[in-house]
């Protein structure tokens, strides 16, 4: 198990190294497919990848909702396509607000489980 955390966020420009894993547009719709929904609070979002400290895999921020300023989110590198795409989903969940669950199974929980069920991460 991995520990994925989350503040919270949402759009899509590409910001960090040419290293960045090619497929995290794919991920974000793969997270905007699960919970049928557009980020809130957002005017603009951007994602990158790279080193996260202390295992973390995922980290979202979201502007001040009286702003509706840019979202960002944060994905480790070297993450499996499956486990890439739970993360993003999961930082994705806070952007719409959701919180922490602590069902093992929900994409929410905040440590990602191989019980985590998101068939949209299933597809490679």
């Amino acid at each position: 198990m991995i520990l994925a955390t989350a503040l919270a966020s949402a759009a899509v420009a590409f910001a960090g190294p040419a290293a960045a894993p090619a497929t995290l547009p794919g991920d974000l719709d793969a997270a905007a497919a699960y919970w049928g929904a557009p980020p809130t609070h957002c005017s603009t979002e951007s994602v990158s990848a790279g080193r996260m400290p202390h295992r973390v895999l995922g980290e979202a921020t979201i502007s001040d909702p009286e702003a509706s300023g840019p979202c960002v989110m944060k994905i480790s590198r070297g993450l499996t396509h499956r486990m890439r795409c739970l993360v993003v989903v999961h930082e994705y969940g806070h952007w719409l607000g959701r919180r922490h669950s602590s069902d093992r199974s929900d994409p929410m929980f905040p440590v990602v489980s191989p019980r985590m069920v998101v068939p949209q991460c299933e597809k490679p």
